[in-house]
């Protein structure tokens, strides 16, 4: 089966906000077996979005269409959708019932202005949105099956769920869907990771293989392809002996063979080892934190944080010695030794783990130049400090691949 994805609104066209929503859906769909083969943007505009409706309606099984279900004068999806269809809009009971639950369990005030996200056409098939005001509808148009959803990232992706999926089984449940495998890789350029596996279509024809880098990572997918036939079909067989394969060539740069996050993969191994992390951050200005916490369940193993830019700060909450910072400097190995030391002993931990290092634009020596960091990892049976230079000409990137490289050294260490 074909579908296709319109994204509407102004902000999406204009390119002020990044349209998310469509690359998560196109993976989501190919994933559920469903060749996606257009993917349209398009402005807030009744006659652009009823023309493209009309035009897609008669090429494809299925159109999902997000944003324009607001109650500002700007959202205008259930407007064009009743002209692309020639029907009325009318006051949804049940749109209007599902609003007025969410509105009563957050304990607002549900407006005038807000009733108008109830007003669908009449033929329209409701779809309740259990994490926001606008509920979403689908109904049929020329061959095509529409289905519109909230912009709202996490709101379209639960209706996609909750609504969209299931719907999809019952009415076309031959459809062969993706199996796939997804390795994390960290610390091998994407050009290198390609070349690694460049004759993997000549060993595994038929299958699929793909690549998503997100700085400073790359994941690696590959496995089924429901659009290939028979040759794209993968036994449990054939999937071992491909990620066997994969895995020869990548090595000690694979992360993940399950796709996880570094930070998630550090975590999974503190749990199963039953130990605890304390991180000292200096460069990194929390971001280990932040991406360790974002993970659910991080509170069974992470216990303490400390954000200590300052020398005084190093001295007095992680007991970096005076002497050193004197003779070495905060950015150092013996430094980052003792911070990682310290935040490990204050803490109670098994591990701690230390970042000091000179993120950017300015600050840098001839000794001391932008992008060196001082990784400090002090664990049951000691501690260990690394020095790296990474300098990608951006204090963001730079931080980034500061707290990579502590989290890939900690795991290292398991």
């Amino acid at each position: 089966m074909k579908a296709e994805i319109l994204s509407t609104g102004d902000e999406v066209l204009w390119g002020e906000i990044d349209d998310s929503n469509a690359s998560w859906l196109a993976r989501r769909l190919r994933e559920c077996g469903v060749d996606v083969t257009r993917v349209n943007c398009v402005g807030d505009d009744i006659a652009t979005i009823s023309a493209l409706m009309t035009e897609s309606s008669s090429r494809c099984d299925m159109v999902l269409v997000t944003g324009g279900l607001g109650p500002t004068s700007d959202d205008l999806s259930a407007q064009a959708a009743a002209v692309a269809t020639g029907d009325d809009l009318v006051l949804n009971p049940q749109a209007f019932e599902s609003m007025a639950a969410y509105f009563t369990l957050k304990g607002w005030d549900m407006t005038k202005g807000n009733e108008k996200q109830a007003m669908l056409p009449s033929k329209a098939v409701m779809m309740d949105n259990i994490c926001g005001t606008a509920p979403g509808f689908c109904l049929d148009h020329g061959q095509a099956r529409f289905y519109f959803m909230p912009g709202v990232p996490r709101e379209m992706k639960v209706m996609f769920e909750r609504h969209i999926l299931p719907e999809l089984d019952a009415r076309y449940p031959s459809r062969q869907t993706a199996t796939l495998c997804r390795l994390t890789i960290f610390g091998l350029p994407e050009s290198k990771t390609g070349r690694n596996l460049r004759e993997f279509h000549t060993q595994f024809p038929g299958m699929r293989l793909g690549f998503r880098a997100s700085f400073p990572f790359i994941q690696v997918k590959f496995g089924s392809d429901p659009f290939a036939g028979e040759d794209g079909q993968v036994t449990p067989e054939r999937m071992a002996v491909a990620k066997a394969w994969v895995l020869e060539r990548l090595g000690r740069y694979v992360i993940s063979t399950k796709g996880l996050s570094l930070e998630a993969q550090v975590g999974e191994q503190l749990k199963q080892r039953g130990q605890t992390l304390a991180v000292a951050e200096s460069c990194t200005g929390g971001l280990i934190a932040s991406q360790l916490t974002d993970v659910a369940g991080s509170s069974d193993y992470f216990l303490l944080s400390a954000v200590t830019y300052a020398n005084e700060a190093k001295m007095s909450v992680l007991g970096v010695k005076k002497e050193t910072l004197e003779s070495h400097g905060a950015v150092h190995e013996q430094t980052a030794l003792e911070m990682a030391s310290g935040v490990k002993e204050r803490a109670g931990s098994d591990w701690g783990l230390s970042t000091s290092g000179i993120a950017g634009p300015g600050g840098g020596s001839d000794t001391r130049p932008v992008g060196m960091v001082c990784i400090g990892v002090a664990g049951p049976d000691g501690a260990k400090a690394f020095t790296y230079n990474f300098s990608y000409g951006d204090r963001g990137m730079n931080k980034k691949m500061f707290a990579a490289m502590a989290l890939e050294l900690l795991r290292r260490e398991f």
